[in-house]
Formats: structure tokens, sequence, C-alpha cells
């Protein structure tokens, strides 16, 4: 057998071991939210609340919703976590006659019967005046200013989820085994190419180092304080979003922690992305005299400017652990896995700045939509706000953006305390979206290379 065919049928081999790994031995968590709802006729509008509980007592997990026209049926409708096992229906803040019906748990388009699980003794109601069941609706009479009934959910939903899960999670590892092949043929296939590139910035990693660091040092030549202002403008960004978030609109702690601390562990990746990637864009632009070189490698441009913002980055990382030090929060052992979370980011970014810094010398526009971008990208992952506070039949968009697991994962370090591979899921993942981007930005960066110097 050759060379070629063994290295070929190692391939597949390889693959066929991922994908059996994936479908039958990586188990895949869901934490969707199931709907409730339910149709309203009232001669008084008012707000309705929905209270659930995991222990029975009501608390501060509450949603509100609007019954807006009296006397017009509408369906009020609400999102609840999976593990909730009791329900009060708040029927708005006034004495009023009010029929319901239509109850019903919903999941991915599937529903069940919600009406038998409704609690029709009167220890279980405030309020209600007159109660009283016909067929598929409740007919009630409120009686005072906190009316409300409840239902004993009594692992309904958990059945009805149970039984849609099972296809949702081998949907979810079908589109995980695909992503997974697609890279690795992407790179297969363009090994040589990469092999070469990983080659050119071995070699030249003096000329590299020397490079990033004349960038770092020139990018505030001419200003009074030069390359501080690398570190004071962010450090600036983090006391603004802190100053509004948290005294402004007094934001509540994260997880029982510190939002500052909160903020600071998700926006210090941020911001060696963000600065890097809209540095490697234009790096062939800025760089255009040595591109137009026949004997330079202008691979490693994308590498220096990459290189520059990762300095500004080590600084943050200390300056992180210092504001936990002033909180009280010791560093602990997991602060050494920030290196690898830094190399995902690099990779990444590395990888995204081969395509963008190719494709903006044809389309000059490139450059203002990947800042346009940015700015968007950066409010598509929890960095202000955690994840929970969006309904969980959403998060699944958060979770593919591969920065989600970077961002995630600088929390599991410096405050949940967990190691990556705990994380096995979604660091798989990680790497075969990231080793796609990868491969596919030193393909683009092959093709489009010899026409740089025409347009330049």
């Amino acid at each position: 057998m050759s060379s070629s065919n063994l290295k070929k049928v190692v391939l597949l081999i390889v693959i066929l071991m991922i994908n059996i790994s994936v479908l039958f031995f990586i188990k895949l968590d869901f934490k969707t939210d199931f709907k409730f709802s339910f149709d309203v006729i009232s001669d008084e509008s008012s707000q309705y609340q929905l209270f659930y509980t995991y222990d029975g007592n009501f608390g501060d997990h509450v949603i509100n919703t609007e019954y807006k026209n009296k006397n017009d049926t509408q369906t009020l409708s609400f999102s609840v976590p999976r593990m909730a096992t009791r329900l009060r229906i708040d029927t708005g803040s006034m004495p009023a006659k009010i029929e319901l019906s239509n109850f019903k748990l919903s999941y991915f388009g599937k529903s069940i019967d919600a009406l038998p699980l409704v609690n029709q003794d009167k220890g279980s109601m405030n309020d209600i005046g007159s109660f009283n069941i016909n067929g598929y609706k409740i007919t009630i009479t409120s009686s005072g200013s906190d009316p409300f009934i409840t239902m004993d959910l009594n692992g309904a939903q958990n059945e009805l989820m149970s039984s849609i899960d099972k296809y949702i999670i081998l949907f979810a590892k079908v589109i995980l085994c695909i992503v997974i092949d697609l890279a690795a043929l992407i790179l297969f296939m363009s090994r040589r190419k990469i092999k070469e590139l990983v080659l050119d910035i071995y070699l030249n990693r003096k000329l590299i180092l020397n490079l990033s660091k004349n960038d770092f040092k020139t990018r505030f030549s001419g200003s009074y304080l030069g390359i501080t202002w690398a570190f004071v403008q962010p450090i600036v960004v983090v006391v603004i979003y802190w100053f509004v978030f948290d005294l402004g609109f007094k934001s509540a702690p994260m997880n029982d922690f510190p939002f500052l601390l909160w903020l600071i562990a998700g926006i210090v990746p941020w911001f060696f992305f963000n600065e890097a990637l809209l540095n490697a864009t234009n790096s062939f632009l800025e760089y255009s005299y040595l591109v137009k070189k026949v004997v330079f490698k202008i691979n490693i441009l994308p590498v220096v400017k990459v290189l520059s913002a990762f300095y500004v980055h080590l600084f943050f990382i200390v300056f992180a652990n210092i504001i936990y030090l002033l909180f009280g929060y010791k560093p602990q052992i997991y602060m050494i896995q920030s290196l690898y979370y830094s190399i995902c980011v690099f990779v990444l970014v590395l990888g995204l700045s081969y395509i963008t810094s190719s494709i903006v010398i044809f389309f000059k526009d490139l450059g203002q939509i990947v800042g346009i971008l940015l700015q968007f990208g950066m409010w598509m992952l929890p960095i202000m706000y955690s994840e929970e506070m969006m309904p969980s039949s959403i998060r699944w968009i958060l979770k593919i953006n591969p920065m989600y697991y970077i961002v995630e994962g600088y929390r599991d370090t410096f405050i949940r305390h967990i190691w990556f591979w705990n994380r096995y899921n979604q660091t798989i993942y990680f790497w075969g979206v990231t080793l796609l981007i990868f491969t596919i930005g030193v393909v683009i960066l092959k093709k489009l290379k010899p026409h740089f110097s025409d347009v330049l």
C-alpha cells in the first residue's frame, strides 16, 4: 500500500472512531425550557404573572405579561425552566370574572393538556371567590388584589420533554459529527498548505517577535503616554460598563458573584479577540511595502498583528488577578489553563484574520463590516449578562459561536474552577470549528496571494 493510500485509510479510521465516540459515548445535556400557555377572557385588563418554584416555595422566580383587551380572548404564554415543580398563576390585581381554558405544556411542537394539573382545593388558592371547572375551561371570580391558583406539575413536563430530547440529542450529535468530519477532511486535503504555513511561522519566529514588538511600540508613537494607551483604554471601557450596569442599573450579582468580577472574566478574552481581528484584517494593507517584496513571507504578517495584541492580553490576565485579589479571591491552580484559552483565541482569530486580511485587499469595505460585526458580536456573547437570563430555547444561538467556549472558559478559570477537559463536548466542537476556519483561511490566502501585488 502506498504512503498516500495509507494516510487516507488512517484518516478514515480516525474519523470513524471520532464519530462512534460522539454518537455512543459523549453525553449532551439540554436544559431547554418548556412552554406553558392558556387562554384568558376577563372583564378587567390587568397584569398576569406566573411564578414557578423548584422546591415548593414561591420566591422571586416570576414571569410577567399583560392581559390587554377586556372581554377578548388572549393567549398567554410563558417559558418555564424544565426543573420547575409547581406553578402559580396570578390572575391580575383586582376583582374580576375570569375564564381560563386551553391549558397546555408544550415542547418543540408537541403539547399535553395541563388542566388536570390545576389544584382545585381552596388551600392552594388565594382571593378566589368562586372556582368552577366545566369541561375544558375554568371559571373563577377573584375577590381581592392578589388572586392566584396553583398547579402541581408532577413531572408531566419531563415525560413530555424526554420523549423529544432523544431526537434532539441525536440531531445535535449528527451535526457535531458533520462539523468534525468536514474539518478533518478539509484539513487533510490542505495539509501541505498548512504545513508550509506553520513552517514559515516557525522559521521566521524571531522576525515575527521583532516585528510584533515594533508594531506594538509604533502604534502609539507620537503620543505623550505612548504604549500606556494600549492598557488605559480597555480599563476605561471596563470602568464604564461597571458603572452603567452595576452602579447605574443596579445589576444583581451574577450567580452570587460580584458583577465586576463576572464582567472582567468575560471581557478580557473579548478585548484580545476584538483588537487582534481588527488589526490583523488590515495587516496586508498596512504592510503593503512588504507584500510587494517577492522574497518576503507575507504569511507571517497576520501573526505579527495577533501577537502584538497578545501582549496587552497578557497584561489584562495579570490585571484581572489583581482585581480578584482586591475582592478577596486568591489565584487558584486553575489559572494555568488561562494559557490554554489564550491559545484557543490565538488560533481562532488567526484563522479568521487569514480570511479577512486576504479578502479586504479586493473588497475594502470588509474592514468596516468586520468592525460592525464585532460590535454586534460582543452582545451575542454572555459578557455583560449571564446566559441563564436568556430563554434556554435560544441559548444554542450563543453556543454555536466559538467565542462562547472561550468566554465561558475564562469564567471556568477565574470563577467556577472547572478544567477545560470537563467541557469535552464544547471542546470538541470548538476545535472542530476552529480548525475548519483556520484551514479555510489558509486555502483562501494561498489562492489570493498571487494577486495581492496587482491590487496593492
